[in-house]
């Protein structure tokens, strides 16, 4: 059984840390989604509690869609109890023009339908949401990146299950990279994120800053570090091997 966290810290070289609270008021949760929108850290989703799929018995999986903001991150308010997206985990989230912007996740890991999202919500202040999406272009996915690159959103990777009922364990991760303006109207970017050749090259649960490109340089890109390749096929030895420790820079073709 795993556990879950709600404790808070900070550094400012990477090396030392202080704790800033131990026990935050939001839920220790996994999966959950933060931001940094007018100063102000929020935090939103996520969940407790392991997936029956894959470890079966109770407790049940608890989903949340709940928002909380914090100046400092010790001090906390709750801005939403129940925002109006469907509560969820591995959920993207990018800050563009003023905007929190919240893409995707899902709602269970496994599953006939596979239970992911491609809605895509926005918010000034973390209490009053609008629908951008119901379904945006690229296809329902988890443990995905959102950034803002050269003024667009640009999003890749993610875990993807098969649509096939009775090929539950199999892999369907998406190949494609994706941006957009506004959050609604997507276009389908060249390449593949990692030079991915095949589905079995994607990761879901990286993670990925935007950067100056290389020394001396003022374009910006995205860096991507690590990321998990595991499909839970209880039956493939070798599968639990596939978590990444590298990191790749991505850039948008002019």
């Amino acid at each position: 059984r795993s556990d879950f966290f709600n404790d808070v810290w900070s550094s400012r070289d990477g090396v030392n840390w202080e704790q800033l609270t131990a026990h935050a008021p939001w839920e220790g949760r996994a999966g959950l989604s933060a931001a940094v929108l007018n100063g102000e850290i929020y935090v939103l989703g996520g969940s407790v509690n392991d997936d029956v799929v894959i470890v079966g018995g109770p407790p049940t999986r608890k989903l949340f869609n709940d928002v909380w903001k914090s100046a400092d991150g010790v001090n906390w308010e709750q801005v939403s109890v129940s925002a109006p997206w469907a509560a969820r985990a591995g959920a993207a989230v990018v800050v563009k023009d003023g905007y929190l912007y919240v893409l995707g996740g899902e709602y269970g890991f496994l599953g006939t339908p596979p239970p992911y999202f491609n809605d895509v919500w926005r918010t000034r202040n973390g209490s009053d949401w609008e629908l951008v999406t119901a379904s945006a272009a690229w296809s329902p996915r988890p443990g995905h990146t959102c950034d803002l690159l050269d003024s667009r959103i640009v999003c890749f990777g993610g875990y993807g299950q098969s649509p096939f009922p009775l090929d539950v364990f199999g892999r369907f991760s998406p190949t494609d990279v994706w941006s957009s303006e506004d959050g609604a109207i997507w276009d389908k970017e060249t390449g593949s994120p990692w030079n991915a050749k095949s589905k079995d090259g994607i990761r879901y649960d990286y993670d990925s800053v935007v950067a100056p490109s290389g020394s001396g340089a003022t374009d910006e890109a995205i860096f991507t570090f690590g990321g998990d390749r595991e499909t839970f096929n209880f039956f493939d030895p070798t599968q639990w091997r596939n978590v990444e420790d590298d990191v790749w820079r991505f850039a948008l073709e002019p």
